[in-house]
């Protein structure tokens, strides 16, 4: 019945007036989606890649391909994006009205409509992909989605989880000023709803209100905490300090969304160099025995605050990253950046499309606008991946995964290329080997680690952060846990007066070589000049190596108007404890009376 209905709409479309053919577009969309809801077995899913690993001879696989008669799935996903965003433009906008007690407000909801048409339509939003997302790729997830929406009508006794998003950023992603609005909504309400607020979780509700009819098909975790940049979130993924609901459903789509502490960076070729690329492999390896997810994105999400060159300089180094490694690339700032620029002395206009004043946290328009746009390059992959295969084209795998090309070679060789990419391959392939699936994560690479962070979900409160430190903490004068988990001053180890002090005492679990402490850098009058000085001295059990000595030393403060994390990495001496080695580590705040802690990694790389 739902096919002959359609196939009734569609002969007649072409002879529609446009009014009603864009009833007749939308009619059918709602057929279809009914018949996704209740008539699963016809729309099984080619499980072609669902073994998408290499042998570990190196054999390749046969390419992906969905097979024709289980195209039906993907006429969810209209071949022809300017339809499919218009005939979702009212699931879109429903799903948009957040906090939805102020769905019946016509302020609210005329400004969030209003945003849509002048500044999101396709023509716009096309602007903002910069490289689209790996096509094998994009097959296994719509697979994963489809797994789901059988699961979640019974068709599966197995549980199949929620296409599982991964975002970390800094504060501008944590949501930090989202509740800024043009229309009088109240803020204070809604600071505390930070989380619902900010465009993560306004991207889970416009594909589960949007397009799947209020079923949790997808889940978006938000990782971004205040002050992250790209190296913060390379601890968090590399060392494994993710909240166990994350270990228990690793994401199948990471998102890069550090652009505007990154662009503020005093050295951005080692953003270029090192750190983006540092994130692309631990978030790779969050699935390390799987070819293709997670996927990783470089989305941003910064339109530019003082200095234009910055911004320019950071964009052209994500792009060259995205084409380098063949990672999906977004870029919100080029939806609205140039309107924002034409109307900077028209404080009316800006406030209309972020939702607040021209800053560096912009208000609720901005992540409505980024939560769009994300979506928008989603359905895009998606919609092009159904049309290669309804049009009989072999999706194919990318013949040099980004997982295992290592780090970015400037300046190299392509045999050098190869060669690094061959070796860290045939690593996860001996790894692989003994593991069961392809869900499996590598194995903490430390002895001991934590951060005080919304963003690891484990160390969040003082009292979380005192039963954290009573494991290795020997003694202490003049430093405290302190803080809050959302509101400023955060959680952290702070030192509250000059020359504060402390001491650790940590017995080496696995072999270890270096140490990670993550300390706060600020600009503030109370950081000016502060320094602490770290003497570490390992305990060998063997005898012949005697101890091994070092000293190192951080600074608390830097010339940039912002306050960041960042990770300070040191090589222990002597090559590093091996295992029932002891580490003692002695702190002191030499210089200064204020200095802060948030966490401290000792680690095998």
């Amino acid at each position: 019945i739902i096919r002959s209905r359609c196939d009734m709409i569609n002969n007649k479309m072409n002879n529609l007036k446009p009014n009603k053919r864009r009833y007749a577009r939308k009619c059918t969309l709602f057929f279809v989606t009914v018949a996704i809801a209740f008539n699963y077995d016809r729309l099984l899913i080619s499980s072609s890649l669902d073994q998408h690993h290499e042998k570990k001879d190196g054999r390749q696989e046969d390419e992906a391909r969905i097979s024709q008669k289980d195209i039906d799935i993907c006429s969810l996903f209209n071949t022809d994006k300017s339809p499919i965003w218009s005939d979702l433009k009212k699931d879109i906008l429903a799903a948009s009205y957040w906090p939805m007690d102020q769905a019946n407000n016509s302020n609210f909801t005329q400004w969030i409509d209003g945003l849509f048409v002048e500044y999101y339509n396709v023509h716009q939003l096309r602007r903002s992909s910069f490289y689209p997302a790996d096509a094998a790729a994009s097959k296994v997830l719509i697979e994963v989605v489809s797994d789901r929406m059988k699961y979640l009508n019974g068709q599966l006794r197995s549980y199949s989880p929620p296409l599982h998003i991964l975002v970390t950023g800094g504060s501008v992603t944590f949501g930090m000023n989202c509740a800024q609005n043009p229309v009088g909504i109240p803020e204070e309400s809604l600071n505390k709803k930070f989380i619902d607020c900010a465009w993560p979780a306004r991207l889970e509700n416009l594909f589960n209100r949007g397009l799947f009819q209020n079923k949790k098909v997808v889940k978006v975790t938000n990782l971004a905490t205040g002050g992250a940049s790209t190296d913060v979130s390379n601890v968090v993924l590399e060392y494994h300090l993710i909240p166990e609901e994350v270990k228990n459903e690793l994401p199948h789509i990471v998102i890069w969304a550090h652009a505007p502490n990154d662009a503020q960076a005093p050295d951005k070729g080692v953003i270029l160099r090192k750190h983006i690329p540092e994130f692309i492999i631990a978030a790779s390896n969050l699935r390390m025995c799987d070819d293709l997810l997670p996927l990783v994105v470089i989305l941003e999400d910064f339109y530019g605050y003082e200095n234009y060159e910055t911004v320019n300089q950071l964009s052209g180094y994500l792009y060259e990253l995205a084409t380098w490694y063949g990672l999906m690339g977004i870029n919100h700032a080029n939806v609205i950046k140039h309107e924002l620029w034409a109307n900077l002395d028209k404080a009316h206009i800006i406030s209309n499309i972020l939702g607040g004043d021209y800053s560096l946290h912009p208000g609720m328009g901005s992540h409505i606008g980024v939560a769009w746009t994300v979506f928008y390059n989603f359905l895009v992959a998606f919609s092009d991946s159904c049309a290669d295969s309804a049009s009989g084209e072999r999706i194919t795998k990318n013949p040099m995964n980004s997982k295992y090309m290592g780090g970015y070679e400037i300046g190299g060789k392509y045999q050098s290329i190869r060669s690094t990419w061959q070796r860290n391959k045939n690593v996860a392939l001996d790894f692989c080997s003994d593991q069961l699936n392809s869900n499996t994560a590598a194995p903490s690479p430390c002895t001991y680690a934590f951060m005080a962070s919304t963003m690891s979900g484990g160390v969040v409160r003082p009292s979380d952060l005192i039963k954290k430190m009573s494991r290795i903490l020997t003694a202490n004068v003049g430093w405290e846990a302190a803080g809050n988990p959302i509101k400023q001053p955060r959680t952290g180890w702070y030192a509250t007066k000059p020359h504060a002090s402390f001491s650790l005492r940590i017995v080496a679990s696995l072999e270890t070589k270096y140490m990670t402490i993550m300390a706060m850098k600020s600009y503030g009058d109370r950081f000016l000049n502060t320094l602490l000085e770290i003497n570490v001295r390992i305990q060998h059990i063997d005898k012949n190596r005697g101890e091994s000595i070092a000293s190192y030393e951080i600074t608390g403060y830097h010339k940039f108007r912002t306050s960041i994390h960042s990770p300070q990495k040191f090589e222990l001496p002597g090559g590093g404890a091996k295992v029932n080695d002891t580490i003692i580590v002695n702190a002191t705040l030499s210089r200064g009376a204020y200095f802060k802690i948030n966490g401290f990694a000792f680690c095998q790389y």
